[in-house]
């Protein structure tokens, strides 16, 4: 749908796929929805009343011969503006295999009497001799010439003024609107296990607890985990004391009056407890010692970042998840006082995707692959030339299109799934797929299974990886190695649950709230310490994690660590600019979902300072266990305690719940460590290692290199997809 303001009292909106005119009405939108008021079941809606609708009179295109009809079908090319008018461009084919096209400029203009008007001018080429173009419907026929100029002018009654609905939800608690506005049913639903544990299980817990109130007020406001197993909830310093009360007054009284069963609390690790701080059993909190940030964000440019680009000159590209839907030229990124920001386009529909190829713009919308176009050399996109449109897509929240990576002549998009559908929908077709797009617009499916795939770059051997995010039938997140045709875990995915065929297992396992909670785009370190390993954001937990990946029997497998944290919101987007700072990209969502610490934008960079952290710098699998490499010597004289070790392993079950438990569970111990002579490797013989596991290890927290620094975090996750022979 494209909606245009023409003026203040003619608003028209176009169906892109049958390339009609779908609606125009006097009155306004209503900019409701995820990226713009944080609300998950609603779409932006038009308000005040109708000049014409489709509803009543549906037009479509025909083309005719003779006498016979040899239309097949009408395609959105996107469009342009002129002198401030705006052009839409169709393709028309034909049986013959010809093309015919079609530029349509709408205008606002009122008739010699003074009432509103739309005039319509369309103008025709490339239009075979004999044939005849025209827009019908059943009550009327607009016929355009061929390859001239045909133009409509259609007055309306005037309309009176409208006025924007103040539309108030009736609550039967004031709880419920508290929780409205917040971010409760993002991950809770009333009898359904989610993210957390459904409403109706939380009262049923406390219903006799006199207490119930006090605790989780508590608990609402501070976040935390381990009453329900390992998710983590946010906390929510925003919401006051009566706020909270309220809130959870409410909750206690959804105690279902039939019998439900309460979800058992995960099993908890049985292993000794360990102190935790910040990168020892707990994420961290500070920047990566080897980098310094500077912020580029300002009180006037706060971008909630959908995607990330350089110029050819070095210029950041960077588009905005917001009402603007814009895309911006940042210069001056030494530091936020020099910034220069310039809008040169707007409205995109949630981009979060862009890329330049041979010097042109490329930006990715929710349905569409869109080319941007500068025709007058002032740097603001005149044209929206689409490139590719036909994928599917509904008005469902969650159904985003993330990228975007361009490789050997094609772009690749992941798409992902629906997730408020109702009874007896099913997914659309392409949902859940990477999808490889030809610049000339048609498209393949690479895989499919995916559920949130918000990350997609080019890793080692210019190989492509995606990660995605837990959920239903995906009991962690991942890191995953791109090839084709494999399934990747989604059920929701397979027509037939007879049929659904055995997961590819990731390159990397990324333990839900551990080590991730919404992953994202991952970036390749091409120079200094960690060249050839991956960094990846996270929307949700926060920060960067590293992921180090080797092959083994031909396949990629790997450990992730922390890397750094101490940024201002939750990664999105990352980009390596040509003064080798890693430029980061941040977002989060209006009441609290979809973000880390309920921080909703940001744009900053990390530059090497010429430091070397002490830490884990890869971990190898070998035969029989496993080579840790660290970054700098172990102290000399430093005896390695076997037993100040705490390493596991387990393999996910995936379910059609969210999430899944750990299977086989157990703590392996140490039969035998070598240290290299310079140092700085660490061999483990672990008997009983088992492939299709993940490892996880914590390395003992007294650990100092030959400069005395501490580790700057003591834990890696390994994926063990297979063991070396």
């Amino acid at each position: 749908m494209l909606t245009i303001a023409l003026d203040t009292s003619c608003y028209i909106a176009y169906d892109l796929q049958g390339c009609t005119l779908r609606k125009v009405w006097k009155g306004g939108i209503s900019m409701d929805g995820a990226p713009f008021t944080g609300k998950k079941d609603v779409q932006p809606t038009s308000w005040g009343a109708n000049y014409f609708s489709d509803s009543t009179k549906t037009y479509k295109w025909t083309a005719e011969q003779n006498g016979r009809n040899i239309f097949i079908k009408i395609f959105n090319r996107g469009y342009y503006f002129d002198k401030n008018q705006i052009y839409l461009k169709y393709a028309l084919t034909l049986t013959s295999g010809d093309t015919i096209l079609i530029e349509e400029r709408p205008e606002f203009v009122p008739d010699k009497k003074g009432n509103p008007g739309l005039e319509r001018v369309f103008k025709t080429s490339q239009v075979p001799h004999g044939v005849t173009i025209s827009l019908r419907s059943s009550e009327n026929s607009i016929a355009l010439g061929a390859n001239t100029i045909t133009k409509h002018l259609t007055s309306y009654q005037p309309l009176p003024e409208q006025f924007p609905p103040v539309f108030r939800k009736i609550y039967a608690h004031i709880g419920q609107e508290l929780m409205d506005k917040s971010d409760c049913f993002t991950c809770h639903e009333l009898d359904k296990n989610a993210v957390g544990p459904a409403f109706q299980q939380v009262a049923k817990r406390y219903q006799n607890d006199k207490n119930a109130v006090y605790y989780l007020t508590k608990k609402i406001r501070e976040g935390g985990s381990g009453t329900w197993g390992n998710g983590v909830m946010n906390p929510h310093p925003l919401l006051s004391d009566d706020e909270l009360k309220t809130i959870t007054t409410y909750v206690l009284t959804l105690t279902p009056k039939t019998p439900v069963k309460v979800a058992a609390v995960q099993k908890k690790d049985e292993s000794p407890q360990r102190t935790t701080k910040p990168g020892y059993g707990a994420a961290l909190t500070g920047v990566h010692p080897a980098f310094d940030l500077t912020t580029l964000h300002n009180d006037q440019f706060q971008p909630k970042v959908g995607g990330l680009a350089f110029l050819p000159d070095g210029r950041l590209l960077l588009t905005t998840w917001d009402q603007v839907g814009g895309v911006y030229i940042v210069d001056g990124l030494e530091k936020s006082s020099k910034i220069k920001v310039k809008r040169i386009a707007t409205g995109l529909a949630e981009p979060l995707g862009i890329e330049v190829v041979d010097g042109e713009i490329y930006v990715l919308q929710k349905q569409e692959l869109t080319h941007l176009i500068d025709r007058d050399g002032d740097e603001i996109i005149d044209e929206y030339k689409s490139v590719c449109n036909t994928w599917t897509v509904s008005a469902d929240f969650h159904e985003f299109a993330f990228g975007l990576v361009y490789k050997d002549g094609y772009f690749y998009v992941t798409l992902s799934m629906a997730m408020r559908l109702k009874p007896g929908e099913k997914q659309l077709t392409d949902r859940g797929k990477t999808l490889k797009v030809s610049r000339s617009g048609t498209f393949e499916i690479v895989n499919y299974g995916l559920r949130t795939p918000n990350g997609i770059g080019l890793g080692p051997d210019n190989e492509i990886f995606l990660t995605d995010n837990q959920g239903q039938w995906l009991p962690a997140n991942k890191l995953i190695h791109i090839k084709q045709g494999e399934y990747l875990g989604m059920g929701w995915d397979v027509t037939d649950p007879k049929q659904r065929p055995a997961m590819s297992p990731p390159a990397i396992w990324l333990p839900e709230n551990e080590i991730g909670n919404s992953p994202s785009e991952p970036v390749l370190l091409k120079e200094g310490l960690y060249k050839g390993q991956l960094l990846h954001g996270d929307v949700t937990y926060g920060g960067i994690q590293r992921d180090f990946l080797e092959k083994v029997k031909g396949e990629y497998q790997g450990a992730v660590f922390r890397f750094s944290q101490g940024l201002e919101a939750g990664v999105n987007r990352m980009r390596f600019g040509p003064d080798g700072a890693l430029y980061v990209g941040e977002v989060g969502m209006v009441g609290g979902g979809w973000s880390w610490n309920e921080k909703l934008f940001g744009l900053q960079k990390l530059k090497s300072n010429g430091k070397t952290a002490f830490e884990m710098l890869a971990v190898r699998a070998k035969r029989n266990g496993f080579e840790i490499e660290f970054t700098q010597p172990l102290q000399a004289g430093y005896k390695v305690p076997e037993g100040e070790f705490t390493i596991q392993q387990w393999w996910y079950l995936p379910t059609e719940k969210y999430g899944g438990p750990k299977m086989d569970q157990e703590t392996l111990s140490i039969s035998k460590m070598t240290i290299s002579n310079d140092r700085k490797k660490l061999l483990l013989e672990l008997p009983n290692l088992k492939k299709g596991r993940v490892v996880y290890f914590r390395l003992p927290d007294n650990m100092q290199s030959q400069s005395g620094q501490s580790l700057w975090s003591s834990e890696t996750w390994y994926t063990l997809n297979q063991i070396p022979d």
